[in-house]
């Protein structure tokens, strides 16, 4: 038997969104809806909607929704920092938990267990909202350079869950309490993927794309970096290059990241770059004879093609649409079928009022570009993939977020948060490794090509993807 579900008479796309996720998409549990002029959210499995003291029975605080209807996108509508925390075992709530304690971004800590009546002082779904939707995006002004929103300005960060899958965890106690009721529920179970991506900036060192940049190029390892050994071995990689054999160039190392990825009975996903005509961008046009060749040999090993949006193109619906279809019409002429379903955003830039609905409107299945640049981590707050929300059509869209947990740069890299290869970062990473599958979610890495300039970055890398 569904669940019958009524909902405050207020913004009701939102809460009917966040039910869908939640229950039907997370859980795997059919429900019917229905508004009404109380202030909670309340669960109940009778056959109609109707009171009755007999029947089991949860309600859920909703004050975030309050707060909206109030103060809709105001920073008054914000979770109050410091966050509550709460423990859900000490109310004899046994939910599968990263940690004991679990921070509450709406409502209050705590419930009340009347018999068959559980009522949740935490706003599960309120809460879920407001991270699925990254409401807190739409609010906050900060950007970086690249125009990004950074993980310091968000309240996950400020709060300190921004390593953990609080999504999933609050569904989890959500699934405590329905099965606490009604025993005989079943949900959904998942079992845990790990994604290995790849971002395709530069295929190979651009440095040697063409005769006159070689000559530049050679020409500041002689002045500037006074390093003729370095000039010799890049003279050495245009020529190997030119003839179409890469051996000598480090960027180019797609047979090694595929062997691992099969070696661990996975199969990556490549994100290309349309074109690089704009600034910004990388070093190539995906109708280039090399990069087919590229594209040709990723296909023939059963890896996955996808698009890499350009630096450009998260702001611009029509921009968007254009490179999906020049990345079609290119793969069909060339004889290759992969049907386009992913993306991943140039720079990870994007724009959570926007660029959802783009991505949509131009018909890919999932986006994956869930992290922040500057730190790994759940952006979302999930590591599920979900049906995303569209702030322009104000609805649940097609379009499927998977979310990124860890990018290698935003670890190792010294523009971000610079742990190199030690222990620390080994530890960071392996740790959203397991956090994000020990819910039930997904592993989401990416790894750049570009990325493997040492022997720390391959061994990183193995260690990443078989483990």
């Amino acid at each position: 038997m569904n669940l019958k579900i009524k909902i405050p008479n207020f913004c009701q796309n939102e809460q009917k969104y966040i039910l869908d996720i939640l229950l039907r998409e997370f859980l795997g549990i059919n429900f019917e809806v229905k508004t009404y002029e109380g202030n909670f959210i309340e669960i109940t499995r009778s056959g109609y909607f109707v009171e009755s003291s007999h029947s089991a029975k949860l309600t859920l605080d909703a004050s975030s929704f309050h707060k909206a209807k109030q103060d809709w996108l105001q920073p008054q509508s914000m979770p109050a920092l410091p966050l509550a925390t709460w423990i859900p075992g000490d109310d004899g709530i046994k939910a599968n938990l990263i940690l004991p304690n679990i921070p509450v971004l709406y409502g209050s800590p705590g419930l009340v267990n009347n018999d068959n009546h559980i009522h949740l002082n935490l706003d599960i779904f309120g809460s879920a909202f407001f991270m699925l939707s990254r409401y807190d995006e739409l609010i906050i002004k900060n950007r970086d350079n690249y125009d990004r929103f950074p993980s310091s300005a968000s309240v996950a960060f400020k709060a300190n869950f921004l390593n953990r899958p609080i999504v999933d965890e609050y569904v989890e106690i959500l699934w405590a309490c329905l099965s606490k009721l009604w025993p005989d529920l079943k949900r959904k179970h998942y079992q845990s993927k790990t994604f290995i991506t790849c971002d395709v900036d530069q295929p190979y060192d651009c440095t040697v794309e063409t005769f006159s940049k070689l000559i530049k190029v050679c020409a500041g390892d002689l002045i500037k970096r006074r390093s003729l050994t370095k000039m010799l071995k890049r003279i050495n990689r245009y020529v190997f290059n030119q003839l179409g054999i890469y051996k000598f160039d480090r960027n180019y190392t797609f047979d090694f990241y595929m062997d691992v990825c099969e070696q661990a009975g996975l199969k990556a996903a490549f994100y290309f770059i349309p074109s690089s005509k704009e600034p910004t961008n990388g070093c190539y046009e995906i109708t280039d004879k090399k990069i087919v060749s590229l594209l040709h040999k990723i296909d023939a090993r059963g890896h996955e093609i996808g698009i890499h949006g350009s630096y450009q193109t998260y702001q611009d619906q029509e921009k968007i649409l254009q490179q999906k279809i020049l990345v079609e019409e290119t793969l069909k002429k060339v004889g290759i079928n992969q049907k386009i379903r992913g993306n991943r955003q140039h720079y990870l830039r994007w724009d959570s009022a926007v660029t959802p609905d783009y991505l949509d409107a131009a018909g890919f299945e999932y986006d994956t570009s869930g992290s922040y640049a500057d730190r790994p981590g759940f952006r979302f707050g999930t590591s599920k993939e979900f049906s995303m929300w569209g702030w322009r059509s104000q609805t649940k869209l097609k379009l499927k977020q998977r979310p990124l947990i860890v990018m290698e740069c935003s670890v190792i890299s010294d523009a971000y948060m610079g742990l190199g290869y030690g222990e620390e970062a080994k530890m960071l990473m392996m740790q959203l490794k397991q956090a994000s599958q020990a819910l039930g979610g997904n592993f989401v890495l990416l790894w750049h090509n570009s990325h493997f300039q040492n022997m720390e970055d391959k061994i990183l890398f193995e260690k990443l993807v078989i483990e």
